[in-house]
């Protein structure tokens, strides 16, 4: 007879399965084996084309056979019933439990190489949940819709979240669709003083209209009256309890520095974290055009939408599209020939999760970010599911027995399919609870890397419980489906002969090449890692353009200048004192618009308000003019210095911009007086912008001191206990600048640490799959390296050659890489930094040598391992 098993031609596949498809629940095991036989024997008589359609005859005549129908009809049992019977699950438990008892080592690595994959899906599960919570707390949330405005003109293409106050105005006309229509402003911040003390509070500008669309209930006040009248104001009750220590404050002034004195109206409820806006106090929104008379004036410029946002309340059974017809009429009116205006609705619930906006109210997680960490998390996880795939086929020979015995007895392909997917599921099981303990481990580190991550709450609830049993279910799926596949399709005959090995040997091409891949992950975020952390060595060092060594920076809480400059200036260590508005290089500086005849439009100007000593003490280079006169009088003139940037922003020599006039808002009028060298009054990942000095000393807000600083502990603790003389209410802040302008640059740390973790978890997968391939490796050769060594091979000649094809793969995967990853970070440093350091050769031997030590390590102790075997046990073996 025949040997099938060596005929590499087969009968039509299609036709097979269509057999086996129609045969259901009726065994033809027989029928098929006598089909194949007759195949066989056609294809040596006719050849391939008629032996195919003889079969395809076979199959058809078959079908519609009586034959056939009576298999089924009498069917021993029903396939179907038998697979998901409550004993046969039992049966797979047990099954499965012993065998990952008697392969505890592959057992441990796929069950860590798991964990340790599934743990940063937590994560994203987690945030990913938390994020849908945002803004639930409100009532009337489903008719709850914010504005957007879109500007299309030469200089702008992007879409903000903030409205002219010409928009709500016009809106207020349509009752029949909207309920309610409130325009906010979130630009109220001030300090507050109580009882000699000075504290600071943020909130927004609100109409009364506001606590009736929003779910904000007040423990004190009313919520008809408590936003009527100018200068009144709404306190938390956090608030009311950090400014006065209790909430009995309703009626009580507060006055802020620069604003006037306040009443407040209502103590408002502490709302849920899970909300958009943030804020500590609610004013009256007339107050507005109390505290900036000019406001109302720029109000009418429908460009005007900075801090200026717009929320509406539809009517029960609006559409959108009733609302979008008078929006895009409005929109039509503010549109002109250069500039085109749209207006959208975003629902209140969408704003956290939403799309990527301008000025957008509070942090925003927003969906292209989410979804991109999504795919990260699921890369991390696919090599981790694919370990378990190369490892669980790699002890294909040892379980070939049991999956024969298991047809033999009557198993079908449904049966070892679902058995290898459950026992996949309990090895998921017990990662999950491993990830779970990864997950709580690396939670807080996480969230200490997001901006907002106070709104976040990644706890583990019911629901989120669920969501991880599901994950598992589908992590399952995504690491069993391959072996549960292969398994499920092996001939009971080639099974109970040990013939796994040959169609697993047969994969190896696709084994490499994840190994490749693997390797390839590794690399990236190892280099990465490394790219991040010179960038912010590069950024601390890098030269800003003044010299903030020795700089203590000390803010002034409301006390005045005069009196810092007084009792500071008789310390020893103190040599020079100048007071600011900001500090400069960490953009703590206002933007103003400044309009000049030489330019057609107004250009936003970023300002800081300094004494005439801040310029020397800081050491700015002065390129034209001179510095500020002590006791300048504003009111006759206003007096500037400007940056190189400014100059050049405003189309005007660098030498002709002395002496020449802007206007500024309030209808005010500047002389620029002196030009400073560029410098960087942002952080050094943006770029520098068109920047002036002007001096006003009821806006300064911080004292510079230039001190000693040989004896850094002492200074701090004479200045501490000077500043408990002058307000114990706020505790003292003694802040190097040198320290200050490194603090910017720890957003950079939050990627490094990304990175850092995303490389340990893919160097730490890659790692446990290159060890089992190895193990799989050296099972497969334990022969070959038995008679290697009886025909005298050494130690090392056996490392050499068992390792030399992992380390091919190691080599292929850094050539592939390191090119991709040095344009990718080269790029994207330029994107987010723009005073960025090119990456150099530095990075690339680091990010070799650190896969290269972790990889060849893997390797060499399984390959020493195996090379040290006796021969004669190894000859045994097999």
């Amino acid at each position: 007879m025949k040997n099938l098993g060596q005929n590499t031609q087969q009968p039509p596949k299609f036709a097979s399965k269509l057999f086996h498809w129609f045969c259901g629940s009726a065994m033809v095991e027989d029928l098929y084996g006598d089909m194949e036989e007759i195949y066989f024997s056609n294809l040596e008589i006719y050849g391939k084309s008629k032996a195919n359609r003889l079969f395809w005859k076979q199959v058809l005549s078959l079908i519609f056979s009586y034959a056939l129908k009576s298999r089924k009809a009498n069917a021993a049992y029903s396939y179907r019933a038998s697979s998901i019977s409550p004993a046969l699950l039992y049966n797979f438990f047990k099954v499965s439990i012993r065998t990952l008892i008697r392969h505890r080592s592959f057992s441990v690595i796929n069950i860590l190489g798991l964990s340790l994959g599934m743990s940063i899906c937590l994560l994203s599960i987690t945030m990913f949940y938390s994020l849908r919570q945002f803004d639930l707390f409100h009532v009337k949330k489903d008719r709850i819709f914010t504005i957007n405005t879109l500007v299309i003109n030469n200089q702008v293409n992007d879409k903000f979240a903030t409205t002219a106050p010409y928009v709500h105005d016009h809106l207020k006309s349509y009752t029949n669709q909207i309920e309610e229509v409130v325009g906010i402003n979130d630009g109220f911040s001030g300090e507050v003083k109580i009882n000699q003390n000075t504290l600071p509070i943020s909130g927004m500008y609100v109409p009364p209209a506001f606590l009736k669309i929003f779910t904000f209930p007040l423990l004190a006040g009313n919520e008809s009256t408590a936003l009527q009248q100018p200068f009144s104001i709404i306190l938390t009750e956090k608030t009311a309890l950090r400014l006065f220590g209790h909430t009995q404050v309703i009626g009580n002034p507060i006055e802020l520095a620069h604003k006037g004195t306040f009443q407040v109206t209502g103590i408002m409820k502490d709302y849920p974290g899970a909300s958009h806006m943030q804020f500590e106090s609610l004013v009256s929104y007339s107050t507005l055009a109390a505290i900036e008379p000019g406001l109302n004036k720029r109000f009418e410029d429908y460009r005007f939408y900075t801090n200026s946002y717009t929320y509406l309340l539809l009517n029960e059974g609006t559409t959108l599209d009733q609302i979008q017809t008078p929006l895009d009429q409005i929109a039509q009116e503010l549109s002109n020939q250069d500039e085109t205006i749209e207006l959208n609705l975003q629902p209140v619930t969408n704003i956290a999760a939403g799309e990527n906006i301008n000025y957008s109210i509070g942090p925003s997680f927003d969906r292209l970010t989410m979804a991109f960490f999504i795919l990260l998390t699921l890369i991390i996880l696919a090599p981790a599911c694919f370990n378990y795939a190369n490892l669980s086929m790699a002890r294909a020979l040892k379980r070939s027995k049991e999956i024969g015995m298991r047809k033999v007895v009557g198993g079908g392909r449904r049966d070892i399919f679902i058995q290898f997917i459950f026992e996949t599921f309990i090895i998921t099981s017990i990662a999950l609870v491993g990830a779970i303990y990864i997950f709580t481990i690396i939670r807080e580190e996480y969230l200490s890397m997001i901006i907002g991550a106070e709104m976040l709450d990644l706890s583990i609830n019911l629901q989120v419980m669920i969501a991880f049993v599901g994950f598992a279910v589908f992590t399952s799926l995504l690491a069993g489906i391959i072996p549960a596949t292969y398994f499920s399709k092996m001939k009971a005959i080639s099974s109970l002969k040990g013939g796994g090995k040959a169609g697993v040997l047969f994969k190896s091409k696709l084994r490499n090449g994840l190994t490749v891949f693997q390797f390839c992950l590794s690399t990236f975020f190892i280099f990465g890692a490394i790219a991040m952390i010179s960038q912010y060595y590069h950024s601390m060092n890098y030269d800003k353009g003044f010299d903030e060594k020795g700089k203590v920076i000390l803010p002034l809480h409301g006390i005045e200048p005069e009196i810092i400059a007084h009792e500071y200036s008789n310390f020893p260590e103190v040599s020079e004192i100048a007071f600011s508005s900001g500090i400069p290089g960490t953009g703590s500086n206002n933007e103003v618009w400044v309009q000049t005849y030489q330019v057609e439009d107004s250009i936003a100007v970023h300002q800081m308000f300094v004494d005439n000593s801040f310029l020397d003490l800081m050491d700015f280079k002065l390129v034209q003019g001179h510095s500020f006169i002590e006791n300048l009088n504003q009111e006759s003139e206003i007096q500037i210095i400007v940056n190189q940037t400014f100059a050049q922003s405003m189309a005007l020599p660098e030498n002709e911009i002395l002496d020449k006039t802007f206007e500024l808002p309030n209808e005010l009028t500047a002389r620029v007086i002196g030009v400073v060298d560029d410098f960087n009054h942002l952080p050094v990942m943006k770029q520098i912008q068109p920047f002036f000095f002007r001096y006003d000393p009821s806006q300064f807000s911080f004292a510079t001191l230039k001190v000693d600083t040989q004896n850094v502990f002492e200074t701090a603790t004479k200045f501490e206990q000077k500043w408990e003389t002058l307000n114990d209410l706020i505790p003292y802040e003694f802040t190097f600048l040198e320290d200050k302008l490194n603090a910017m640059y720890d957003q950079l740390k939050n990627p490094i640490k990304m990175f850092g973790f995303l490389s340990f978890l893919a160097v730490s997968i890659a790692c446990l799959g290159l060890l089992g391939m190895v193990v799989f490796t050296m099972e497969n050769k334990v022969k070959e390296i038995g008679i290697r060594k009886v025909m005298g091979a050494s130690v090392p000649q056996l490392t050499r050659h068992l390792s030399r094809g992992f380390l091919k793969l190691m080599l292929l995967a850094l050539m592939i890489t390191i090119p991709l990853a040095y344009a990718f970070y080269e790029f994207m440093l330029q994107q987010i930094i723009f005073y960025n350091r090119t990456i150099g050769l530095m990075e690339i031997l680091s990010s070799i040598l650190i896969l290269s030590l972790l990889g060849s390590i893997t390797v060499f102790s399984q390959t020493i391992k195996s090379a040290k075997l006796n021969p004669v046990d190894n000859l045994r073996y097999e």
